[in-house]
């Protein structure tokens, strides 16, 4: 039974990361807007789950999450990107709906707990932070179809080197699922718009 249970395991991951990346495809490729409301909302895998819920801990459980993915010492993408964050935790406010924001540090090398503390509290109190290492990271990252490249970083260079990834981001439902994706960088409008006018997707 545990051998079916793993198989079954990872049967799910793979059509789980098939399904996902499929949409994040299509994201990119679009050249207007390329906010995707789901109509069928992906379940996360238990582990990312339970990893998100941890950032918010003792605050309300009906809490919604935008997360995004990036580095501290990103000079210019991250920090428009949180800024968008920060702006979209106060819009959902404002529309009495209580939503989370969470950056996910790619780069937990030098991204330490004290310096994302001191970052993320920079663009509000409202944004939390996710330090992943090791396994523990590269299946975090996995579960969302992310991809990063770091560069010129080795062992005579772990300080200075750069990393690239995608500004996709994620609205992740109480339950732990997919509801929306979009760009943290360009459809940080289109998610505001979607507070104000589409209510009975919190309400579910």
């Amino acid at each position: 039974m545990k051998y079916i249970s793993k198989i079954r395991s990872r049967i799910y991951r793979q059509y789980f990361s098939a399904m996902l990346a499929i949409l994040l495809l299509a994201v990119s490729a679009g050249s207007e807007a390329a906010t995707v409301l789901l109509r069928r909302p992906i379940p996360l895998l238990p582990e990312a789950a339970t990893q998100l819920n941890q950032v918010h801990t003792g605050k309300d459980p009906r809490m919604w999450q935008l997360v995004v993915f990036g580095f501290a010492h990103c000079k210019d993408v991250c920090p428009a990107s949180l800024a968008n964050l920060s702006m979209l935790v106060k819009a959902a406010a404002a529309e009495k709906i209580r939503i989370g924001g969470i950056f996910v540090t790619i780069d937990p090398d030098r991204d330490t707990d004290a310096v994302l503390s001191q970052y993320t509290k920079a663009f509000g109190t409202d944004l939390g932070y996710l330090r992943l290492e090791g396994g523990e990271l590269e299946r975090f990252k996995a579960a969302f179809s992310v991809e990063t490249a770091f560069y010129t970083k080795n062992a005579g260079n772990m300080l200075n080197y750069q990393v690239d990834h995608s500004t996709t981001a994620f609205l992740i439902d109480p339950a732990g699922n997919i509801r929306v994706i979009f760009d943290a960088l360009t459809d940080a409008t289109d998610i505001e718009d979607l507070f104000r006018r589409n209510r009975t997707l919190f309400e579910s």
